[in-house]
Order: C-alpha cells, then structure tokens, then sequence
C-alpha cells in the first residue's frame, strides 16, 4: 500500500478549488498532509480530506516529518496542485513489488492547452528519464525502507529532490512510469513563460556550480 504525503503551507485556494480528486486519493489510500504552520484555511480544509500534521516549514522537513508518521510501505511525495489517478497508485505498487523498483517519478503533464507547455513537459520527462533525476512536480515515489537507508529527503532549502532522487539512482533501480501525473501551470503563468524559464534555468546553473542554497532559495521564492 501507499501513502501520500503533500506538504502545504497557505494553499488554501488548491485545496478548495477540486475537493473531488482529494477524497479520490483517500479512498485508496493514506492521504497525509503536512502543514507549515499555515495561516490561511489550509488545516481546516485538509482535514476533510486526510490526516493533517504540523512541522516547522520547509519543504524537506515537512515531507519527511510525514513519512515518519506514514504507516504504508511505499511514499509518494506530492505538491498541493499535482493530481493523479488511482490507477497510477496501483501502477507504483505493481512496479515496486513486481519489478524491484526502488523508487521514481511519474510523466508529468501541465493542465494547460498550447504547444509551449507540451515542449516543457516533453523536456522535463526526457531529462527524468535519461538522469534519473526526478523533480518534486513529477511526483517522486519511493519504498519506504529505503527512503529512510538513505536518510529521507535532505534538510536544505531547495533543490531536496534532486540531491535525494541523485542518492536514489546509486542506491538501485529507477523508474519514470508512463503514467501521468497532472502539474498546475500557475507557476509559468505567474511570471511569464519565457521568464519563469530563464530563471529556472539560472537556478539550476547556479545550483551545479555550487552557490549556497540560501541564495538561490532567496531567488526562488522572488520567482514565486
């Protein structure tokens, strides 16, 4: 079995706007939402819906305060605005039990009509798949015995899902499922496509040569 953990802070609007696909997940499976100390209505409304902790803030810490409360043998780490299927679920747990599948991500797809999103998920999956380096977005699942050998998620500021799905490759076999998981294109609607893209991009340069996270984190939620 799976469970599924979101951390949130202040998505109030997320969680409101489809309740449907929050008690889809619940029903077939364990639905754990970690807060950030939210001071919005996200607690509130998160609690309809599944098991809802508090943590200090911090994308790292929250998901892995969840996993150690998680009571299944398989984690998948989800954003507040990703949605997949319970198919999927079934998938990942076929994967994991049938193939000896460490862990991997899903192929994303952004919920929004035009060819620039389509050319952006299309690079996205092909990096996954050729690096093994997986994205918070695409929906990163992970056996949970092996998620805590490698000792979860590290406490930094950003990047926490590519140094951990880098620790993953070494440790065994990977995977990026052909199944999707559907990403918000808030984030490249906010900013702009072209710049949202170039920052992206910048930050990821700096992060390869090794700027303190601090500084692209600061960066970061600018773009946010």
């Amino acid at each position: 079995m799976i469970s599924v953990i979101i951390p949130i802070y202040n998505e109030e609007r997320i969680l409101s706007t489809d309740p449907v696909r929050f008690a889809n997940l619940s029903h077939h499976t364990e639905l754990i939402f970690v807060d950030g100390r939210s001071i919005d209505r996200s607690i509130e409304i998160a609690r309809r819906h599944g098991k809802v902790l508090q943590s200090e803030k911090g994308r790292a810490i929250q998901m892995n305060f969840g996993a150690k409360q998680a009571k299944n043998d398989i984690l998948l780490f989800l954003h507040a605005d990703n949605i997949v299927s319970p198919e999927s679920l079934e998938n990942i747990e076929k994967e994991i039990q049938q193939d000896g599948v460490m862990g991997g991500c899903l192929t994303q797809r952004i919920d929004k009509k035009g060819l620039i999103f389509r050319l952006i998920e299309m690079q996205g999956n092909i990096r996954a798949r050729m690096t093994r380096v997986f994205y918070g977005d695409q929906g990163i699942f992970v056996r949970k015995d092996i998620f805590f050998h490698l000792g979860g998620f590290p406490d930094v500021s950003i990047f926490e899902d590519v140094l951990f799905s880098r620790k993953l490759r070494r440790e065994g076999k990977t995977v990026v499922l052909l199944d999707k998981i559907m990403a918000s294109p808030r984030r490249w609607e906010k900013r702009g496509i072209i710049k949202t893209m170039i920052m992206f991009s910048t930050l990821l340069a700096m992060f390869k040569m090794g700027f303190p996270l601090e500084r692209i984190k600061a960066l970061y939620e600018d773009l946010r």
